[in-house]
């Protein structure tokens, strides 16, 4: 500490820079409005810029519209109904694959259901550091591991079913803390029943389901959420809409809530940095007159939830039945995507989608329960799903912009760094995915992934629920994969499925000298390693979300470093193989098969003169 303090006392600053100017350009899609299929983002007028573009801090700019509607007279204009839906973890999720040309050659490959892959990127790399610096912009704030919840059973069958109000099968909607008010008994000095709140955290046992709720949903809405309403005595119902109101903040936030009878729409402007979503982007240097052209497939969805709220008898208040809530339709998905990028909220009692059922209050009602149907979507721009009842909502940016920094050096800069780099090899991971359908579960699994893949650098294998083993729809329901569920947090985590024997075989060698049996092992020694900084060897300087905790309760990545090798076996092509048991308690969750995602990364390379942009061959 004492030579810090000295340093600088004696140190003097020098300012000087490389660069004489940083300009942020962007170009515009090729879609003209159209976003059906995909979209197409050509990056030449970026390359005639005559300036060197940083790629590396590029990134894509998607206007999306979450658009609410439901027929209920309880969704007025001013209820409050900002946190009735939101998105999942990362808007990335918006994308489905994505491919990538290079003056004409391939870089990146299109590989479906990308974004599986980056969710587990990030939430391995980022810290909590950057999660207050870019959170807010990328739309990330990892859903919280313990507040999940599995309903077997069809939601509308028995009272004893606290959870049916968030959706069949696997979810993590409820985002907001439990808090159960119980009144005193009465005694002849007391003539009315005094209300306390007996149940707290502290008060419940630790497997309580109302221990823990998904903080993270909650953080993301209030991303996407400033609605600064007026009341009918022009005071703002958040206390700030009369100094910040909404004709002013459609003009900046770009994240805001319209409301309107019947209606809720979310403008959002997603921003989706490239070094989040590809590793080349990561590893690029600064080039003059790059082109590329890039393809996205998206996850443009569409849905239609029912909820019903719950029964009490008229005379005495006791209740008959607990709210329930399920799919009425399948989700569609436009763009060519798999997953569905929307956290539709839980209707229990204090959670974000109650609002549209309440609770009855007079005994006339009392023992009816309030329905409600909601469509819900997610499009670039406006409005892409004819289902939607109102077809012209759409947000103030009118199309999807590539942003890409452009810095002009010096000319001595420039001279030394043409002369240090005049071209650069670039290194980097690429990705290819396969998928397992109806794994048999409580039986051991063995898989050829691939007959052979050159230069392989690590193996992903994550545990998905099937439509089949997701629950119960019930009566007038639809059920579908946790991955297309609006009510599950996948594919933003992976499901909380169990593989015990665990190994990965890299042409016919295991990778582990032993099979990993035990969370300590899998999480100590392969996960806790994965994309960190410094591989989090490095005490007080590391980065990553998942704790040993998380990984037990939620985020069950089954992860393998496969980057050591022999310099003499670059090149040549390995097979992999998997194996493993799926451990599930069939009897009391009627889970029978599993699928499983495997992702491989592997490196690929290209040598780039900055100068020009062109690709050495």
């Amino acid at each position: 500490m004492d030579s810090i303090v000295f340093e600088e006392s004696v140190n003097t600053e020098v300012s000087s820079s490389e660069f004489v100017d940083k300009q942020w350009l962007y170009v515009n899609d090729n879609n003209n409005g159209s976003y059906s299929s995909q979209v197409v983002l050509d990056t030449t007028p970026l390359a005639n810029s005559g300036s060197y573009i940083n790629w590396s801090e590029a990134f894509i700019l998607m206007p999306l519209v979450l658009q609410i509607e439901s027929t209920s007279a309880l969704m007025t204009a001013t209820a409050p109904m900002d946190f009735i839906a939101g998105l999942k973890s990362g808007y990335w999720n918006i994308l489905h694959s994505m491919s990538v040309e290079f003056n004409n050659g391939n870089i990146i490959q299109q590989v479906p259901f990308m974004n599986v892959f980056c969710n587990f990127k990030n939430i391995t790399s980022w810290s909590n550091d950057d999660i207050t610096n870019w959170g807010a912009v990328c739309g990330f704030c990892p859903d919280s591991a313990r507040s999940w919840a599995f309903t077997p059973v069809a939601p509308a069958t028995t009272l004893t079913l606290p959870l049916s109000g968030s959706g069949f099968g696997l979810s993590n909607n409820r985002q907001s803390p439990f808090v159960n008010i119980t009144a005193v008994p009465t005694t002849a000095a007391v003539a009315t029943p005094i209300n306390t709140n007996n149940f707290t955290r502290a008060t419940l046992s630790a497997n309580d389901y109302t221990q823990n709720w998904n903080d993270g949903l909650f953080q993301r809405q209030t991303f996407i959420n400033y609605n600064p309403v007026l009341n009918a005595d022009n005071n703002a119902s958040n206390g700030q809409g009369a100094l910040m109101g909404a004709a002013e903040v459609t003009q900046v936030f770009r994240c805001f809530t319209k409301a309107a009878a019947n209606i809720r729409s979310y403008a959002i402007d997603a921003v989706i940095r490239l070094k989040d979503i590809a590793d080349f982007f990561q590893k690029c240097p600064m080039l003059k007159g790059s082109s590329m052209r890039m393809y996205l497939n998206t996850n443009q969805t569409y849905f239609q939830v029912g909820q019903t709220g719950p029964t009490y008898t008229a005379a005495t208040g006791a209740p008959l039945l607990g709210p329930f809530m399920n799919l009425l339709t399948s989700p569609v998905i436009l763009g060519g995507g798999g997953t569905n990028p929307v956290l539709y909220s839980s209707c229990n009692l204090g959670q974000g989608a109650s609002v549209l059922t309440p609770l009855p209050i007079t005994a006339a009602t009392s023992t009816t329960a309030a329905t409600a149907t909601i469509n819900v979507a997610l499009s670039i721009v406006k409005t892409q799903f004819s289902q939607m009842p109102t077809q012209n909502v759409s947000c103030p940016i009118t199309s999807v912009r590539l942003y890409a920094p452009a810095y002009t050096l010096s000319p001595i800069a420039e001279q030394r760094y043409l002369s240090l780099t005049p071209t650069k090899r670039v290194v980097y991971n690429d990705i290819f995915q396969f998928s397992f359908p109806s794994q048999s579960v409580n039986s051991p699994f063995n898989i050829l992934v691939t007959n052979g893949i050159p230069n392989i650098r690590s193996v992903l294998v994550l545990p998905l629920l099937p439509s089949a083993s997701n629950g119960i729809a019930g009566a007038s329901g639809v059920k579908t994969s946790s991955i297309l569920s609006p009510f599950a947090s996948t594919p933003s985590s992976p499901d909380p499925i169990i593989i015990n024997n665990f190994q990965i075989q890299v042409s016919g060698k295991n990778l582990f000298i032993n099979q990993l049996q035990y969370d300590y092992e899998t999480y100590y020694e392969q996960l806790v390693c994965a994309n960190q900084l410094n591989g989090s060897l490095t005490t007080s300087l590391a980065s990553g979300l998942i704790s040993k905790s998380d990984f037990q309760s939620l985020y069950r990545y089954y992860y393998g470093n496969a980057s050591r090798s022999l310099p003499s076996e670059d090149g040549v092509a390995k097979a992999i193989q998997i194996q493993g048991t799926i451990l599930v308690p069939t009897a009391s969750t009627g889970v029978t098969a599993v699928d499983i995602m495997v992702f491989v990364e592997f490196e690929r390379e290209i040598t780039i003169d900055v100068r020009t942009g062109a690709r050495v061959a």
